[in-house]
């Protein structure tokens, strides 16, 4: 089972007519009356994400009535048959290696690191690490840090990035916006979580395959071979899936690689050695979203929508950096880059996940509707 999450950008907020940060900073009196504090890792559901770019014609070919939009539609599921099946492909590869519980067990594990021996005297602090299934259990819970995460592996699988957002909310600390001290706030800065930030973690990039004649022929059986139905049969001509094979068959032989092809070769390299390449990225983005977790809950500045660019926080023993952005609606949220840099990196406007975890999630939608009734 497949299902296609097309990225509308995961921390975009709801327009007002006065755009503010996602941040929402704790003031003092919030720190003060927090303390210690128990935290909720919400369990991620999706694993690892494989992106990739779809293609959609429609807008260009609404002038041209309902003929150009089936047309334009016939054209895009054929140009986004092999990208999808390729982009699942990959995520069912990281899946076999990774699971669920691994990355919730690193989440875990780097937040309870952070669990002091004994309470400070003043501050927040977190206090025990508990899990969280929020597709059975919806509503937050009172007076707890709730933290979420998601991972996506770049449209050339080049690179992964790891989002952890984390929320505290508590009904006797209510959401004080401090973005309008003089005036009527809008009706999204009335209510919701008391505090809320976002730590984006960039890994390393992996260096590009460079294409020889024996790459050509692996990725030419690899593409055949991932076109088989369940009976490993071919595609029908005629079809879309046999169309997007041909295509796939055809780019395979040329002089380039595109980011598909790349992406078959990369996944496997993050996959070497039971994945300890790509378990190094998890675990170090999980140390260092911890921690900052724990730093920002206690800096009570207002980032400004109006900055610009973005502050040095610190630059690690091994050259990876971490800005924390001065202005839009990222204003205050945190990221971390790698010593070396890297080239752009494109993650696509699309996420296809592990077949494994769509049917596990489904399952526990349904059980959860059952028990509702």
């Amino acid at each position: 089972m497949r299902i296609l999450f097309v990225a509308l950008g995961a921390l975009s907020l709801a327009a007002c007519a006065t755009p503010v940060p996602q941040a929402r900073p704790l003031n003092a009196d919030q720190i003060a009356a927090m303390g210690p504090t128990r935290v909720l890792v919400v369990e991620n559901d999706y694993g690892i994400g494989k992106s990739w770019l779809m293609s959609d014609s429609s807008v260009a070919a609404a002038p041209y009535g309902l003929i150009g939009v089936l047309v334009s539609a016939g054209i895009d599921a054929m140009m986004n048959y092999g990208p999808s099946a390729r982009a699942s492909q990959a995520a069912d590869e990281v899946a076999e290696v990774i699971s669920l519980d691994a990355l919730n067990t690193s989440l875990t594990q780097s937040l309870q690191a952070q669990v002091p021996a004994s309470a400070p005297r003043t501050g927040v602090s977190l206090s025990d690490v508990s899990p969280v299934q929020r597709v059975t259990s919806v509503v937050p819970e009172d007076d707890a840090i709730e933290v979420v995460t998601s991972y996506t592996l770049s449209t050339d699988a080049s690179a992964l990035r790891i989002t952890v957002t984390s929320t505290y909310s508590n009904a006797s600390l209510p959401y004080a916006t401090p973005y309008f001290p003089e005036g009527s706030p809008p009706k999204s800065e009335l209510a919701g979580p008391t505090y809320r930030n976002t730590f984006v973690y960039e890994s390393r990039q992996l260096p590009l395959p460079v294409l020889t004649p024996e790459l050509k022929e692996e990725l030419v059986a690899s593409i055949r071979e991932s076109a088989r139905d369940e009976t490993g049969a071919l595609p029908e001509e005629g079809t879309d899936a046999h169309r997007a094979m041909t295509k796939e068959l055809e780019d395979a032989v040329d002089s380039r690689l595109t980011d598909a092809e790349i992406a078959f070769f990369l996944t496997r390299e993050w996959l070497k050695d039971d994945g300890r390449l790509i378990r190094a990225e998890i675990d170090n983005a999980h140390a260092l979203a911890a921690r900052y977790l724990v730093m920002d809950l206690n800096r009570t500045d207002v980032p400004s929508y109006e900055g610009e660019g973005s502050e040095l926080v610190e630059t690690l023993p091994d050259g990876r950096t971490v800005y924390r952005f001065s202005g839009g609606l990222m204003a205050g949220s945190y990221v971390s880059s790698p010593a070396d840099g890297r080239a752009l990196v494109n993650y696509g406007n699309a996420i296809n996940y592990a077949s494994v975890h769509m049917t596990r999630l489904q399952t526990l939608r349904t059980e959860a509707r059952e028990q509702r009734q």
